[in-house]
């Protein structure tokens, strides 16, 4: 989506000002105005051109108001100059998938037809974060899929054990012994 690679630009300085604690505290922040974003109403008021950017500001100002932090209201308040409010849900969506690169921590997700308990899934990503260094986190995904796939998005990896395919590897190795 064009937001991600916009967003990028404005977490790259954030990163570089902040030390680990205030990112966790600014991305918490940022996830709870970007909630605001499923609600239909506030959509409406931030696309409205009958709403003045003063007040999409001072909206959004009050939410994130609590924080008492200058870094957050100069954040909203570039964001409001450049017209770029709807890209806060894409900014923390980005913030977060940093802080979780930097702990080396990630999310991904088991596809199968098949029910997996969740024994079975905490040990695919306990043994697939030992592989790779890291500590994933898995959530199982029902899904019209003839075996099991894992994918973890943020390292690239996707993992296929496809019993048809499996069927035809089987297949194959017979004929050619024969």
């Amino acid at each position: 989506m064009q937001y991600e690679l916009i967003a990028k630009r404005y977490t790259k300085p954030l990163i570089d000002m902040c030390d680990q604690n205030a990112l966790e505290n600014l991305s918490e922040l940022l996830n709870g105005v970007a909630e605001s974003f499923k609600n239909e109403k506030f959509i409406q008021i931030m696309n409205s051109n009958n709403v003045k950017s003063e007040a999409k500001t001072a909206l959004v100002l009050d939410m994130v108001a609590p924080a008492k932090s200058e870094v957050v209201n100069n954040l909203v308040k570039l964001l409001a100059e450049n017209g770029r409010l709807p890209l806060i849900p894409a900014l923390a969506c980005e913030l977060k998938r940093e802080i979780a690169r930097s702990k080396r921590m990630y999310q991904g997700r088991i596809y199968s037809n098949n029910v997996i308990d969740q024994a079975s899934v905490d040990s695919i990503a306990r043994d697939l974060g030992n592989k790779v260094g890291a500590t994933i986190a898995l959530e199982f995904v029902p899904a019209q899929y003839d075996g099991i796939r894992v994918e973890v998005d943020e390292l690239n990896i996707e993992i296929n054990f496809s019993k048809s395919r499996l069927n035809a590897q089987l297949v194959e190795h017979i004929l050619k012994a024969i």
